[in-house]
């Protein structure tokens, strides 16, 4: 394990290094970057980058340190890639944890702010794509810990864009940047907030955690647009950004996330990129079929058949386990499941966000496709469930993989 201190050095030695013509540029601005004259900006390295059968990875692991450098607000640690796979184009953060130190003045008045900006060049993404529409995605998964002030909890949001690079005036540049949201329109219409999906397309969109929902999931896909200056075709460019409040010192965020855009395969015209992107991006789980919701006066179970997709495994021991009834949501953080019977079942006893949880996955023994998932929470009153015969959504899932299922609670 590398000490803080040793931590911190390897980070100040990344930034003082000369930024190179060609990086992944990753910069984290308090309270954005507009405002933050000494952002800390983090650069790939070239051994950083892989080049084989899969494609361009890159792949820039940031140690844990303060933000600002001077009287640290934030500790941050994150793990950047950048990945060109055939027709597919992907930024993602994974894992990112980002905490609001104790002892700083974040408050509901006052929150502490943070802004990261991911952007990737023709070197992340060397094949060229002509100009036209693809498909493109963004995704986020994860959650607050901490407590939550009513109707002022901590918030996130989180931007995708993605553009052509071309030549304009001798200089490599964007041309035609295009928001993923749900409202695609061009000019000023193409107002830049992606996620969460509910209300993407408002500038002043956030998912904002509260007592009963610190965890969140959402996606959106839409269209996007390459143009490249007159060219036929070009690099495309991506740029993550990611807008974080916390109110309350101590308060904890934990995520994965991605942008990915996809395009046709000159080589392979038969496949459809939309089903790339959707293979790509939050895949779903084969098929999610929830036998019971129970709901007693302070707890509640759940029981449910996740089937896999061909080809999809999962391991909670290394993958968040995000589940959502109603109104409640939470995470369970990777490295809490213990892996037992040689990956045949995976089991949690523990607290989260101070509730006492019980959850488990076990492998059917009659179709290793299929996960049998148990899971109770004590201490907490569900509100919004609805008495038969409405239904009552119910979501779960295990690292990008989700799925989701409606059913009648039982009420006890």
């Amino acid at each position: 394990m590398i000490r803080p201190r040793i931590a911190f050095l390897l980070l100040s030695a990344m930034l003082m290094l000369p930024i190179p013509a060609h990086a992944l540029t990753i910069q984290f601005c308090t309270p954005d970057c507009i405002n933050d004259h000494n952002p800390v900006t983090v650069v790939s390295a070239p051994g950083q980058t892989v080049t084989d059968a899969n494609g361009v990875t890159t792949t820039v692991p940031i140690p844990a340190f303060g933000l600002p450098s001077a009287a640290p607000v934030f500790t941050i640690t994150a793990t950047v890639t950048s990945q060109q796979s055939g027709t597919l184009q992907k930024i993602a953060f994974n894992p990112t944890t980002i905490t609001a130190n104790t002892g700083t003045t974040c408050s509901g008045t006052a929150p502490c702010k943070l802004e990261i900006i991911a952007l990737s060049d023709q070197n992340d993404f060397p094949t060229l794509k002509p100009v036209g529409g693809y498909p493109a995605g963004v995704f986020m998964m994860g959650s607050f810990a901490g407590t939550q002030a009513a109707n002022n909890g901590d918030t996130i949001s989180m931007t995708g864009e993605a553009s052509g690079l071309g030549t304009v005036d001798g200089t490599v540049q964007p041309v035609g940047t295009d928001v993923i949201n749900n409202t695609p329109a061009p000019g000023a219409a193409n107002v830049p907030v992606s996620l969460p999906s509910s209300c993407s397309g408002v500038t002043t969109c956030k998912f904002m955690a509260t007592a009963l929902k610190k965890a969140f999931s959402t996606q959106i896909t839409e269209t996007v647009q390459q143009t490249c200056g007159g060219a036929p075709d070009c690099p495309t460019q991506l740029k993550t950004r990611i807008n974080v409040e916390i109110k309350n010192p101590g308060n904890r965020l934990s995520l994965p996330l991605e942008q990915v855009t996809t395009n046709v395969d000159p080589l392979h015209p038969e496949i459809n990129p939309t089903e790339i992107l959707t293979q790509k991006l939050a895949p779903q789980f084969g098929d999610v079929d929830v036998n019971l919701l129970a709901v007693f006066a302070n707890d509640f179970a759940v029981a449910a058949n996740v089937k896999m997709a061909a080809g999809d495994t999962i391991d909670p021991s290394t993958e968040e386990v995000f589940l959502r009834v109603g109104d409640f949501s939470m995470t369970i953080l990777p490295g809490n499941f213990k892996k037992l019977l040689q990956g045949r079942l995976y089991t949690f006893f523990g607290k989260v966000d101070g509730r006492d949880v019980v959850a488990s996955f076990a492998r059917d023994p009659r179709n290793a496709n299929v996960w049998q998932f148990l899971a109770g929470v004590h201490g907490v009153h569900l509100t919004g469930v609805p008495h038969a015969p409405l239904q009552t959504s119910v979501q779960i899932g295990v690292g990008t993989d989700v799925g989701s299922d409606l059913v009648i609670a039982r009420f006890f």
